[in-house]
């Protein structure tokens, strides 16, 4: 190969390893910026397990990294070390015997030795954890209290984990019954059975079913005209449409007994299971602070101690130092020892780079989050001071007009709000709630959807029952207001706020 063939493959080889490192680098940064807290924390004790040279602070744990630290700190070399390398020959010795499992020797102290109590102490934490009961389980426990022959126990097992997380019966009661090869009588038996268990409205086909048996289980929870409505399904299906006046007519009681059994029916749970399911809201600890200043305005920072972080381990660094100083002293040894040293050397120093990598992209995620944070809050200033419906239009393309430097653009934005939490003088909320899709009006502006949304409802709930606003009226109402959206819109947003056309609402 010619010298300049030799040249150009350097050259190419070197470029490769620049852009595959540099995409490295953007890959765990996009990582970070996305990652909650929670996931944050997991990503940097991953990290810390692969590289020595990294001590992982977390607050919401306590950190066995730090605390080796501070033992090591208290009884390791200090700048007095002989600089002739003999306690790096010693590190060293202790690496040539282990030969491959380098990351052993600089995991800063770990011990894997067994201590009996430590054990005692972390069995008696993890059974003091509470176990959360899903809802199959807890009708199961009521099952086994009955004694049932073992065709009727596995039907109704077999019905029991049909039933979905809402509380509701999933599968057709005619396959179950095929699936274990039993009649649809024997099904529709052992169903009510189940039927009986708590919650009440378990194992229900319908809403109707959920709410007639909720009522059965507890008759002095609501007026006769109430378990009337759900036992009829003709006169539930007119309830659905609003069609107060024909309930009534059906029933043959006056309307505001349908009304108080509407408000009756509304106490109940339509969900039974929901409080047994397994994704309940988790436990968040926000990352941002917004407060309000002496000026009255609200502005956004960051909660340093909420969020976990790393940094440089001092261990490592020593003996990192060690080495190189016992390595220069001997610069013209061509030994096989003096050899491994060095690629021992330069092994410490990649994990020490790859250290200070995750370090800088942790500082760029915090720049980002905190940069965000500040200019959604600056946008929402009248949310914080009335609530959701002062909410402004924003969109993470304006954020990232306003803060776009260093590349941040609206998938960085966007990344950034991920999962992230405020605590607020309105408690906690998510730093995504801040940005709402406008609605376009008729002269060009925009307005926040849930500002339109409260005023519709507003509207409908003070109109003339005899007489209720048609969409054309509610239009030209929220146009009187400083709202002027079209007919279609007011349509739109009054079905997604379950509100009937005016001619159902008419009572």
């Amino acid at each position: 190969m010619s010298p300049l063939s030799l040249s150009q493959t350097l050259s190419a080889g070197q470029t490769q390893r620049q852009v595959q490192t540099l995409q490295t680098r953007q890959l765990q940064n996009l990582a970070l910026l996305q990652s909650t807290r929670a996931e944050l924390s997991q990503l940097l004790r991953q990290a810390a397990d692969l590289n020595p040279a990294l001590v992982v602070e977390d607050p919401s744990t306590v950190s066995l990294d730090a605390a080796r630290e501070d033992w090591d700190r208290e009884g390791g070399a200090g700048p007095d070390a002989d600089a002739d390398g003999g306690e790096a020959d010693a590190d060293f010795g202790v690496l040539a015997e282990l030969g491959s499992d380098a990351d052993e020797l600089y995991s800063d102290g770990n011990n894997n030795e067994y201590d009996p109590d430590a054990e005692e102490r972390r069995q008696f934490f993890f059974d003091s954890i509470p176990a959360t009961e899903s809802l199959q389980e807890h009708l199961l426990a009521q099952l086994a209290e009955r004694d049932l022959p073992p065709d009727d126990r596995t039907l109704a097992e077999q019905i029991v984990g049909s039933v979905n997380e809402a509380g509701y019966l999933d599968v057709p009661l005619a396959e179950i019954a095929q699936a274990t090869f039993r009649s649809l009588a024997d099904a529709e038996r052992l169903l009510a059975l189940v039927q009986g268990f708590s919650p009440a409205g378990v194992a229900a086909r319908d809403a109707r079913e959920c709410l007639l048996l909720q009522l059965r289980a507890e008759p002095d929870r609501a007026g006769p005209a109430a378990l009337r409505i759900v036992s009829d399904p003709d006169a539930f299906a007119m309830l659905g449409r609003r069609d107060f006046p024909r309930v009534a007519a059906r029933l043959g009681v006056p309307v505001r007994e349908v009304e108080a059994a509407v408000a009756e029916l509304a106490a109940l749970d339509p969900a039974p299971g929901r409080a047994f399911s397994s994704a309940r809201t988790p436990w968040v600890r926000p990352e941002i602070v917004v407060r309000e200043t002496e000026d009255g305005v609200f502005e956004a920072s960051l909660d340093e101690a909420a969020t976990p972080s790393a940094r440089l381990s001092d261990a490592f660094l020593r003996r990192y130092e060690r080495l190189k100083a016992a390595l220069a002293a001997r610069a013209k040894d061509r030994s096989k020892t003096a050899k491994e040293r060095r690629a021992a050397r330069d092994w410490m120093a990649e994990r020490l780079r790859a250290g200070q990598d995750l370090l800088d992209g942790l500082s760029q995620r915090k720049a980002t989050l905190l940069a965000v944070a500040r200019s959604a809050v600056a946008h929402q200033q009248d949310f914080f001071r009335e609530g959701k419906t002062a909410l402004k239009p924003l969109t993470m393309a304006q954020v990232a007009a306003e803060i776009g430097e260093n590349g941040i653009d609206e998938s960085t934005v966007s990344r950034a709000v991920s999962g992230k939490f405020m605590r607020t003088p309105r408690g906690v909320a998510e730093l995504r709630s801040l940005f709402v899709a406008g609605i376009q009006t008729a002269d060009g502006g925009t307005l926040a959807p849930d500002r339109v949304r409260d005023r519709l409802r507003t509207l409908v709930a003070a109109e003339n029952p005899a007489e209720p606003l048609s969409d054309n009226a509610l239009a030209k109402r929220l146009a009187d207001e400083g709202m002027p959206i079209a007919r279609r819109t007011v349509v739109k947003y009054r079905g997604l706020l379950g509100i009937p056309a005016a001619a159902a609402r008419k009572r």
